[in-house]
């Protein structure tokens, strides 16, 4: 069997411990390794990548999802600052407005239950301060009639009754009465809405 033959890039003649010699020995040895590991950190980058490509594909769709719901309460949204500003605007009307609703409470618990309200309308006097209500109710019975004239007259909210029209309409079988009633002064202040 033939001896193997060795190739030897260092040169035999040098001297080993020369600058050159240790150059060639590093790159062989030392460069070899920094070569190795360079790679395996780019191949990690390369791998890494797709995990890099799925997470940010992940995150672009759930900021798709997310601007997609910001984006249908746009409308919802309008429509809530709509309202908030007409509830202010009736909030700021209405503070202005006197409050009857003691006495419309009052005649409330003065009507019989079988009578209606066709129309009211108040209005307060600034001179007398007097609140007056003209109201057209429909009755069925005349027995309800007179129960809602005693009863308002009993009221003692109510300085004045005057009623208007008392009018049978035969063909409906029912009664128009036209009342108009005026309550005494009060010192309630206006309620906060």
């Amino acid at each position: 069997m033939a001896a193997k033959k060795e190739i030897s890039l260092l040169p035999e003649s040098e001297n080993p411990r020369s600058f050159s010699a240790r150059f060639f020995k590093w790159i062989t040895t030392t460069g070899r390794v920094t070569i190795i590991l360079t790679e395996l950190i780019v191949i990690s980058v390369f791998i890494s990548r797709f995990w890099l490509d799925r997470k940010n594909s992940d995150l672009s769709e759930i900021s798709r999802q997310k601007q997609a719901i910001l984006e249908s309460t746009i409308p919802f949204e309008k429509e809530f600052v709509q309202l908030q500003q007409r509830l202010t605007y009736i909030k700021d009307f209405y503070s202005n407005q006197p409050d009857y609703s003691q006495q419309i409470d009052s005649l409330i618990t003065s009507t019989p239950e079988d009578l209606f309200y066709d129309d009211i309308s108040v209005s307060k006097d600034e001179k007398s301060n007097l609140i007056t209500i003209n109201t057209s109710l429909i009755a069925f019975r005349e027995e309800s009639i007179v129960s809602f004239i005693t009863n308002l007259m009993l009221n003692p909210d109510i300085d004045q009754v005057n009623v208007n029209k008392i009018e049978k309409k035969e063909k409906e079988n029912t009664y128009s009465i036209l009342i108009t009633l005026f309550f005494k002064p009060t010192t309630k202040a206006n309620p906060k809405i």
